[in-house]
């Protein structure tokens, strides 16, 4: 095991998804690969199927995603300085610590992004975290974890977040 894909995304999971992969790398001497999916906002067009509104735009409003008009093309996400300083912060850390690590910022569906990222690195592992959310959030705004796992054909460790 060389390549370890991390999926970061500034939830409470982070962290210890970070330590976990920090500490895999080490004992495997392994390089970690930072995944930050810039997503592209929920622009679903009637009848599409993806992830987010699966082309039932009269949930919007119990979902609070706006629904454009169908000519509208999908933004990106923007991330805040303060995202940007703490990537740039876990990128430094693991660094110092011995392990080689690459950051990542595609763009586009996370679940398809971080298959996508792992296939192009030849990652041996992949890691993220796990939210906890319940089944009425999976059925509005679905589950990169869950698409994730569905799809994956490399092996994907799961942290769970911390417990409030």
């Amino acid at each position: 095991m060389k390549r370890i894909l991390v999926a970061v995304d500034f939830s409470d999971a982070t962290p210890a998804v970070i330590e976990v992969a920090r500490q895999l790398a080490k004992a495997l001497d392994a390089e970690i690969h930072l995944a930050h999916v810039r997503e592209l906002t929920a622009a679903t067009a009637p009848g599409a199927l993806s992830y987010g509104l699966a082309g039932m735009p009269e949930l919007a409003p119990v979902s609070g995603v706006p629904v454009p008009g169908f000519n509208s093309m999908p933004q990106t996400i923007p991330e805040s300085e303060n995202q940007k300083s703490q990537l740039a912060q876990w990128e430094k850390e693991i660094a110092q610590a011995g392990t080689k690590v690459t950051l990542h910022q595609p763009t586009g569906s996370v679940a398809e992004e971080i298959l996508n990222q792992a296939d192009a690195i030849n990652a041996d592992l992949i890691v993220m975290g796990t939210h906890g959310h319940g089944a009425m959030y999976h059925l509005l705004v679905g589950s990169a974890t869950k698409g994730v796992l569905k799809h994956a054909t490399r092996p994907v460790l799961l942290v769970p977040s911390p417990k409030s």
